[in-house]
């Protein structure tokens, strides 16, 4: 049994407006402050804010909203006073999806799957009698009079999300924002400033020099000796091994452009290469086709869905996400001092980062702890 759950919030976006008189219960025309545009033919709209006793979804009807009269096919549960909210929703049902296969599989819609929304609320939950802790559940809008659909959520797991995940990060930001009064962005503005500091410390764990985000290609070459990196994440090459024959592969020596000769002999068994453009190399010797085995610095995709984690090297270092994220708010805010201080902390983090993430390994040969004799504290790695 996995009880889901879908959020009830209203993006603050939806077009909005107010009762100007009061609803009695059995009514179907509302009376608003104004005509706004964004109330549409057969729309569902919201009476009431989301988790309050009394809120309700009703369908629009067929006609074109105009003047300051909303008319609802169905009729009202509740009454309503004066100046409550009204939301143009559109989508009066959430249809809840489900894989079996967990984030790599598909997510369908269950049979039964599609309720109405509980506006009173803040969740429209759903009971998967069938599901287990492996199963992930996706979500999306219905409107039941128009049959339009909105696009799925991210994943819904019934675990929760890890300490790592993009939704934990984002919560413990929005907790800090919060409680710091300076909660005014959505969660787009939070996902680009986590994938901002995601870049960041991604090129410090690439400057180390240590092997960490790697990817791998395998690039073909012609004649000429030019290949083309196609990989949409790649950033630098680490290493290349050349081989003409697809069994025997020989290490390439990197050359800077200017340091190769048209008249200076190459051989096969001991290749170059040189870079001839952001993502073009050039082989040496050439004259004979193959193909280039690349181990590369890549750069990092950017967090999307709720499920996505970070890194593995960064997963020590989220207070650094949350600090960065606090600092730009203070900054949009007009606050630089709050600001600086925030900044200060996330790249005091990042120096940390860059330094315990340098010793790739501390279990070989050359690897030497010193210890203080008197205290007992490590004094570092050399």
């Amino acid at each position: 049994m996995s009880y889901i759950k879908a959020s009830n919030n209203i993006d603050q976006n939806v077009p909005l407006t107010y009762l100007s008189s009061a609803l009695t219960a059995g009514g179907t025309a509302l009376t608003v402050k104004n005509a706004r545009d964004g109330f549409f033919p057969s729309w569902a709209i919201q009476i009431g804010n989301t988790g309050n006793e009394n809120a309700e979804v009703l369908i629009l009807g067929t006609a074109t909203p105009s003047g300051v009269t909303l008319n609802t096919t169905g009729t009202a549960r509740f009454s309503h006073q004066a100046d409550t909210s009204v939301y143009a929703v559109e989508f009066d049902k959430v249809i809840f999806k489900r894989s079996t296969a967990g984030t790599a599989g598909t997510a369908v819609a269950m049979t039964n799957g599609t309720v109405n929304t509980t506006p009173d609320q803040e969740f429209t939950l759903f009971d998967d009698t069938s599901g287990v802790s492996t199963y992930a559940y996706k979500v999306s809008l219905y409107n039941s009079v128009l049959t339009t659909e909105s696009a799925d959520s991210d994943w819904i797991l019934p675990s929760g999300y890890t300490f790592y995940s993009f939704a934990k990060v984002k919560e413990r930001i929005r907790t800090r924002l919060f409680s710091s009064n300076f909660l005014k962005d959505d969660d787009s503005q939070l996902d680009s400033w986590v994938n901002e500091w995601l870049e960041v410390m991604n090129n410090t764990a690439i400057d180390v020099n240590e092997d960490y985000s790697i990817g791998t290609a395998d690039v073909t070459y012609g004649t000429a000796g030019l290949g083309t990196i196609s990989s949409s994440d790649f950033k630098e090459i680490r290493k290349m091994d050349i081989t003409t024959d697809g069994v025997n592969f020989y290490r390439a020596t990197k050359l800077h452009t200017n340091e190769w000769f048209t008249n200076t002999t190459y051989i096969e068994t001991h290749p170059y290469y040189s870079l001839e453009g952001d993502n073009v190399f050039r082989k040496l010797p050439y004259g004979t086709s193959g193909t280039a085995r690349l181990a590369y610095y890549k750069m990092q995709s950017p967090l999307v869905n709720d499920a996505d984690e970070l890194p593995i090297s960064m997963k020590p270092y989220t207070k650094s996400f949350v600090d960065y994220s606090l600092a730009q708010a203070y900054y949009l805010d007009n606050n630089a001092n709050m600001g600086d201080r925030f900044m200060g902390f996330a790249n005091s983090e990042m120096t940390k980062f860059k330094s315990q993430i340098a010793p790739r390994s501390m279990s070989g040969p050359q690897t030497i702890m010193f210890t203080d004799v008197t205290s007992g504290e490590d004094l570092g790695v050399y």
